[in-house]
């Protein structure tokens, strides 16, 4: 008798543009014999994928993400999200996107962002994440590292990559999130989404821990933008230590303003409430925006930037404002100021929590500390010993080691003295993507087998196992008289009222550099620049290192970094303050 494919096959083969073979838990059938299916599809081993499908199941009625769109917000449940996901797979697959791909992801904060991104992780398909705000040059450059062979992303991103002719002998495939124009050989998502039925489930493959999930680029604020390898394993290592770490749980409200946060909230099973803001410029996003939506909709878990966190907290202390259902404040990218953070904690409810978690791109949480051994620190930091950052996470090790040394026992440093900060752990990555030189600087592999991260940052450990950090080491500024670290001595002066931020830069050869201090003035106190340097001057005048300060300039708002709006550029300062030397 004759074989037959079963009705389910033959949708899921029409649906998929795939044999039938090829699909997980269908078997050929005799003709008149009932259907039958293995007992289970093969599903993901690993990957934060599974989590959405998990929350679909748990709570397919919760609200998953929020955005604004034309004149009112749009709401879409852990359900919808997660069959969004499933049809933008079977899109991708009948577009010519195949596991192991690595696409370039040029995506908006919201749905669509958080659609593409779960249906590439739960696909297999690297997503390549570059900041758009680093600019022309900086995007070509990580664009010609990723060799990309596809590209994802609006419009806008098409046009330029079209235009600038970004990756244009690796790119086979171009497909179009949103309306408006495109160039020519672009396909439009929603297209390739039509003739797929809304009710279908993706069989996902099976994924490897070790499998590259996606490709995630350094911000290029402290260094040429790098493009660090993010495993499956790795990623959902770092899920799960950033909601053990915050107490972080199912059915809360998060108000991201980091895009990366809100993708790891929804997989978390927290609501995402989109901000409108531009998210390459945090500093300029408006407070009492914010804090309607913390208001509105019952917002339990905000991340915020130290500028945004410091623009939050002045104009709910001006305003005399409160945010009693506000459970949580994240504040990363950059040390967050004492005061700031002092200020913030008089506006929440009690329980309340502010925690300042340190990583980076390449490993992240490594350390993390709350308001209140941070501001039981502030004395200290103002003396000149640095930030305290905590005591490493759960499963993370950090070392302290001599400068330009790797992390091996026989250049350890004892407690409270300064050297160079490394982190072994399964949240950190192992190497960049098509980057020799980057990982023969920043990775380290023991005897044992263990992967080091070079985090290019100064510090030490005190006797309470407690990690402080200093400052930058390409950013030191090496004098006649020793070494001084920016970031320790910076918070001697910062703690002026009239002061905002300051930077500490070098000019001269290395070895015998001049310190010079740029000072950033707030806007809402009016001082004279001679009688704010003679009180900084005596500021510092009991601090060591603090006290070889002779030079000060005034060279406007700081440049900063295009992610946090914190981390300053001080080798654009340091050309400025050697150009107003007389």
């Amino acid at each position: 008798m004759g074989r037959l494919w079963s009705p389910s096959a033959r949708r899921c083969a029409r649906w998929c543009d795939l044999p039938v073979a090829l699909l997980p838990g269908i078997k050929r059938q005799r003709k008149g014999s009932p259907v039958k299916t293995s007992a289970a599809p093969l599903t993901p081993e690993a990957g934060v994928a599974r989590w959405l499908r998990r929350h679909c199941k748990e709570r397919p009625d919760q609200i998953a993400v929020r955005q604004h769109r034309g004149h009112g917000w749009e709401e879409s449940t852990f359900r919808e999200l997660d069959q969004l996901v499933d049809r933008t797979c079977h899109a991708l697959v009948r577009a010519g996107i195949e596991r192991g791909m690595r696409t370039v992801l040029m995506v908006e904060p919201g749905l669509e962002f958080l659609a593409c991104t779960f249906a590439m992780l739960r696909m297999g398909v690297p997503p390549v994440l570059i900041d758009p705000g680093m600019g022309i040059s900086g995007l070509a450059s990580c664009l010609e590292r990723a060799r990309p062979r596809a590209f994802i992303g609006i419009p806008r991103a098409h046009r330029g990559r079209a235009l600038l002719g970004w990756s244009r002998s690796t790119i086979e495939h171009r497909i179009s999130v949103g309306p408006g124009w495109i160039p020519p050989f672009t396909s439009r998502l929603e297209d390739w989404r039509k003739r797929t039925e809304a009710a279908v489930p993706f069989s996902a493959p099976v994924l490897d821990s070790d499998e590259t999930a996606a490709i995630l680029f350094t911000s290029g604020s402290t260094g040429p933008a790098k493009g660090a390898i993010a495993h499956h394993g790795m990623i959902e290592k770092q899920v799960e230590a950033l909601r053990d770490l915050h107490g972080i749980e199912p059915g809360e409200v998060d108000l991201p303003t980091f895009p990366l946060f809100g993708l790891f909230g929804v997989v978390l099973g927290m609501t995402s409430t989109v901000p409108v803001m531009n998210f390459t410029r945090p500093a300029e996003a408006d407070p009492a925006g914010l804090i309607e939506l913390i208001k509105r909709f019952s917002v339990t878990s905000l991340f915020a930037s130290p500028a945004l966190l410091g623009n939050l907290s002045r104009y709910l202390a001006s305003h005399s404002l409160q945010l009693d259902g506000l459970r949580r404040v994240i504040s990363a990218g950059a040390p967050a100021r004492h005061d700031e953070i002092a200020a913030l904690m008089a506006t929440l409810g009690p329980g309340a929590r502010v925690q300042t978690p340190y990583g980076a791109t390449e490993a992240l949480p490594l350390c993390c500390l709350d308001q209140q051994e941070l501001l039981e620190t502030a004395r200290d930091s103002a003396r000149g010993k640095g930030i305290c950052i905590g005591r490493s996470v759960e499963g993370v090790e950090i070392r302290i080691a001599r400068l330009d040394c790797p992390p091996s026992t026989d250049h350890l440093l004892a407690n409270s003295e300064a050297g160079e900060i490394w982190a072994c752990g399964p949240v950190v990555s192992r190497g960049y993507l098509n980057d020799p030189e980057a990982d023969r600087f920043h990775k380290y592999q023991d005897q044992q087998g263990n992967h080091w991260h070079r985090t290019g940052d100064l510090g030490f450990r005190d006797s309470h196992s407690r990690i402080w950090f200093l400052g930058r080491l390409e950013q030191m500024v090496r004098t006649a008289r020793g070494d001084l670290h920016t970031v320790a001595i910076e918070r001697v002066f910062d703690v002026h009222p009239a002061v905002q931020r300051t930077a500490l830069v070098g000019a001269g050869p290395e070895g015998s550099k001049l310190p010079i201090l740029c000072i950033e003035t707030r806007d809402d106190i009016a001082i004279d620049r001679n009688t704010l340097i003679d009180e900084l001057r005596a500021l510092g005048a009991t601090v060591e290192g603090a006290d070889r300060i002779e030079r000060f300039c005034f060279p406007g708002s700081f440049p900063v970094d295009i992610r946090h709006n914190a981390k300053i550029n001080r080798n654009l300062l340091a050309r400025f303050a050697a150009r107003s030397l007389p």
